[in-house]
């Protein structure tokens, strides 16, 4: 290209520049006019002020990034270094920025067709070399086309020229030869992908190939087994009917060969004592009972429990859980299924306890063998399973939803009533269902569902986690076990489901099977819940063992059942008792046996109509303090009466009075029921409102806490919490109650908590709203403690270290309601010693004590001998009604609950060994209040008026030294 080509060529449009732009910018718009570009660039770099020089190309002359630098890289500019890029610019303008003089200068050349025309305006432009300016705008033109096609550089143009055609060429080849190399690279990948496919093709025909013979020889030993199973049916069927012919011949015959038979038949063969040499007895006496029990054991009630249904979790409350309260009651027990029994099985047991067993061959001979004994037989039912024409499905919808036939139901109801028909009494879980059991079996037993104490434990342990771990969420939680209560459900589902949708806040909580997931609802006959799927929380069925852990979850249970059903009006309260004893607030519908046991509107809710369902939800969801308090009050509710303790109460009672020649027994065992019978229900403990100052939980499971009541004694406070840090028990929990103290007791026990911190598992300090007095200050104590037996210790008290591990001990048998120690009395120089009288000289040589009479409920009539100092089973502080709460007669909360347990049959034990420290002392509660003449008088007129039976032998005043 000539100058004067470029000249013709050339045309400009000058545009302004930005002032703060610190670097001289080119940009190439054709790989032809590079050369030009480079001098303008080389020319601009020589004018600048040592500004940074940016070259920058079209991105479509990316290639040409590497030669442009090696051109540039040589040119020594004084502007600094050069920077070469590549920019999109779709109109293909070029701009050239630099400085000269602390002022920007901008140079734009532009694409006109096929040519460029440089143009140049502006009143400060760059100079033709580092000396000369153009200082005018007319003149600019001029000046710089000379400077720009100067002869001069003609030469340096068409070397720049040949420099950029062989680094294009260069770069080109080098593209080429990464393509191809790129190329060869994919190839051999895509070899080895196939290579690749082509062994597991190989290793998949392989295994297609196993897996062909495999079923092959599957289907092969599926035909056998087939085969055999047929044969096997078939040589059943054969048994069953020589069985029943059987059957049907032994009830022909006397009883004395019945039983002779039965013996041969179902007494398992034991091993030999001596080798098997030595000649054999058949007839010798000793071995006619078959060496179960040996000759010389002494007498005891045996009582076996046969499981009808073993695989299901009625069997746990109605065999395992009975069989412990049992043994409780002091009877040896076993649990067997049905079909395991034999006849060594049936002359081991005094009393056989059949729960839900069809009658059968085997069933048969098992009662004609126990008959033969002299045995007690026990039916056992937990729903109306003995009365055949209820199998309908109108009655019980589960028929339906299992799959069942109404035929086979009825079939199974009319074998379990034969079996309650050679049955000398019943057991049943609810009145009515024992009201229909006495119309046949007239002596029939209320024997409710109870739970047991590791079920307690873990739901209260449960409810610990899952309190600390809430997240803002509200819980309705449907805990059934089995597809039988659609219908039930049916009455509450639009009702939850139209509570989702207008709370998002809200889940409700269904159980589905574990392994394949399968809702234990019939969710298609709930379309109403499609919509709020989202707020459905499913949750694995779990054992039984495990289930306390699922109700922890939930802040409200509910228990739908069709009200005015024969079937469900007979159903047990277990889906109360168990959602109160993991805090969970219980919505049920008004069946008889839930109107006994929920106190409306206290412990629970009743609901009949959906209106009312509505209503009652709507009352828990919106208010939380309304259903803490509610679980709280159902909690103590259920506590005695479906405890194991009630359990192993009423088995002793009817056991007792069961079998021949017991006719004494049986009749006490009546008048105690017809006592009890007639016992109106007690109040609730009364659980005045606290606030917690301090709370630490390591949720451990620890079996004792002791609770320190707290009024204005901050000069022994420490004394006693010393002692309870001193206790030999490893795990143990410690609540403080401060009744509103107005010295430096409360500072004092805090500061003392966190620096004993470590030493307990559970540690809490409570401050009552207001001065609750005595018994509101140990109620709010008993009811925070979560651990089975609760050692009382007043402020200015103190135990010994080896206090709360012996009166454990001495309630290990879970029987046992309280238990206490003696105690030496204490002033304020230390141990006090007794005084001389006539009927004992040497009184003041011995130490001063309190608590030294053996446990015997009737001296309770003449008086109080045990003190507060004690421990307390919570069940038994529960089934009391807990401590009364009344400020105007404070001072015998201790006595009037150990009156009350004598009147429930709940025993007390006394430790003879010195365990506590009891102060006395002017400020103590008992010399300051308590024997105050007036106020004793109410006190005395209070405990009387709750306790009639009572006869006090000191009702007056009288200090304590």
């Amino acid at each position: 290209m000539t100058d004067p080509d470029a000249r013709e060529m050339a045309t400009d449009a000058v545009t302004d520049c930005s002032t703060d732009l610190p670097s001289a910018l080119i940009s190439l718009p054709d790989a032809d006019t590079l050369p030009l570009v480079l001098y303008l660039a080389r020319l601009l770099g020589r004018a600048g002020d040592n500004a940074p020089l940016t070259v920058t190309l079209p991105e479509r002359l990316h290639m040409l990034l590497g030669p442009t630098r090696l051109l540039l890289a040589g040119a020594h500019l004084p502007g600094g270094e050069i920077d070469v890029q590549t920019d999109a610019t779709p109109d293909h303008r070029a701009r050239l920025r630099f400085r000269r003089g602390g002022e920007t200068a901008c140079l734009t050349l532009g694409l006109a067709g096929a040519q460029f025309a440089p143009a140049i305006d502006g009143a400060h432009l760059f100079p033709l070399d580092a000396t000369r300016w153009l200082a005018t705008p007319h003149s600019a033109a001029t000046g710089v086309l000379e400077a720009v096609f100067d002869p001069a550089e003609t030469l340096l143009r068409q070397v720049f020229r040949d420099r950029l055609r062989e680094a294009d060429a260069a770069f080109a080849a080098r593209r080429d030869l990464q393509t191809a190399r790129r190329a060869l690279e994919a190839g051999r990948r895509t070899t080895l992908d196939l290579r690749d496919l082509s062994a597991k093709l190989q290793r998949k025909r392989d295994e297609y190939s196993s897996l062909a013979h495999a079923l092959s020889a599957r289907t092969q030993e599926l035909a056998d087994i087939t085969a055999e199973r047929d044969a096997l049916a078939r040589s059943l069927a054969e048994a069953a009917a020589a069985r029943d012919a059987l059957a049907a011949r032994f009830a022909a015959l006397r009883p004395g060969l019945v039983y002779r038979i039965g013996r041969r038949l179902f007494f398992r063969p034991q091993q030999p004592l001596l080798p098997a040499a030595t000649p054999h007895v058949p007839d010798a006496p000793s071995n006619e009972a078959s060496g179960s029990v040996p000759a010389e054991a002494p007498v005891a009630r045996r009582i076996l429990f046969v499981a009808g249904e073993p695989e299901t979790p009625g069997m746990a409350y109605r065999c395992t859980r009975l069989a412990d309260a049992a043994r409780a009651a002091g009877y040896e027990a076993r649990v067997m299924p049905c079909a395991a029994i034999g006849g060594d099985d049936v002359m081991w047991a005094d009393i056989l306890h059949l729960w839900r067993v069809e009658f059968s061959g085997h069933v048969d001979i098992l009662i004609r063998l126990a008959k033969e004994k002299n045995a007690t037989l026990i039916f056992d039912a937990d729903d109306l399973v003995f009365i055949p024409h209820l199998a309908r499905t109108d009655i019980i919808d589960g028929i339906r939803s299992i799959g069942a036939t109404e035929d086979r139901i009825e079939r199974t109801f009319a074998d379990m009533r034969r079996t309650m028909l050679r049955c000398d009494l019943g057991f049943a879980t609810t009145l009515e269902l024992a009201d229909a059991m006495r119309v046949t079996l007239t002596h029939t037993e209320l024997v409710p569902n109870s739970y047991d104490s590791a079920s307690l434990a873990r739901a209260r342990l449960a409810r610990r986690r899952w309190t600390a771990e809430q997240d803002g969420l509200i819980r309705i939680g449907y805990a059934t076990g089995s597809r039988t209560h659609q219908r039930d459900f049916a009455l509450i589902s639009p009702i939850v489901a139209e509570l989702l949708l207008s709370r998002p806040a809200l889940r409700l909580v269904l159980f589905r099977e574990a392994g394949n997931k399968r809702p234990v609802l019939l969710m298609e006959e709930f379309p109403e819940l499609a919509p709020v799927a989202a707020q459905i929380e499913w949750r694995d069925m779990v054992p039984l063992d495990r289930l306390p852990d699922e109700f922890a979850r939930f802040d409200i249970s509910i228990a739908p059942l069709e009200t005015g059903n024969v079937f469900c009006e007979a159903k047990s309260e277990i889906k109360y008792i168990e959602p109160a004893l993991a805090g969970a607030a219980c919505i049920a519908s008004p069946t008889a046996p839930f109107r006994r046991v929920v106190r409306h509107g206290v412990t629970g809710l009743l609901a009949g109509t959906r209106d009312e369902w509505r209503a009652a939800l709507l009352a828990l969801i919106d208010d939380p303090e309304r259903r803490r308090i509610m679980a709280r009050d159902a909690y103590h509710d259920v506590l005695w009466p479906f405890g194991p303790q009630a359990q192993a109460h009423r088995l002793r009672r009817i056991l007792d009075g069961i079998g021949p020649d017991r006719e004494i027994q049986a009749a006490l065992s009546t008048e105690t029921a017809l006592a009890r019978a007639a016992r109106r229900p007690r109040d609730l403990p009364v659980i005045p409102a606290s606030t917690t100052l301090f709370h630490q939980d390591r949720f451990d499971a620890a079996r004792v806490t002791v609770v320190v009541t707290l009024y204005n004694y901050a000069a022994y406070i420490l004394d006693a919490l010393d002692s309870v840090r001193d206790q030999t028990l490893d795990t143990l929990d410690l609540i403080v109650v401060d009744d509103g103290s107005t010295d430096e007791s409360v500072p004092l026990a805090r500061l003392w908590m966190e620096r004993h911190a470590d030493r307990f598992n559970r540690l809490i300090l409570l401050r009552t709203a207001e001065n609750a007095g005595l018994g509101g200050a140990r109620n709010v104590g008993m009811d925070a403690a979560e651990t089975p037996f609760v050692m009382q210790l007043d402020a200015d008290n103190r135990l010994r270290p080896e206090a709360c591990a012996r009166l454990l001990d001495a309630m290990a048998d879970d029987q046992t309601g309280y238990s206490y120690p003696i105690l030496h009395m204490i002033g304020a120089d230390g141990p006090l010693m007794g005084k001389a009288t006539s009927d004992d000289p040497d009184g003041a040589t011995k130490p001063a004590l309190l608590g030294d009479i053996p446990f015997a409920p009737a001296r309770l009539l003449g008086g109080n001998h045990v003190d507060a100092m004690a421990m307390l089973a919570k069940w038994a502080w529960a089934a009391a009604g807990g401590y009364y709460v009344a400020r105007d007669a404070m001072g015998w909360e201790d006595y009037d609950l150990w009156c009350s347990l004598a009147e429930l049959g709940i025993t007390g034990r006394h430790i003879p060994e010195i365990l506590a420290d009891y102060r006395t002392h002017h400020d103590s509660m008992t010399n300051s209040l308590t024997e105050r003449a007036r106020h004793k008088a109410r006190v005395v007129e209070l405990v009387t008026q709750r306790h009639p039976w009572i006869r006090l032998v000191a009702t007056e005043a009288r200090q304590r030294t």
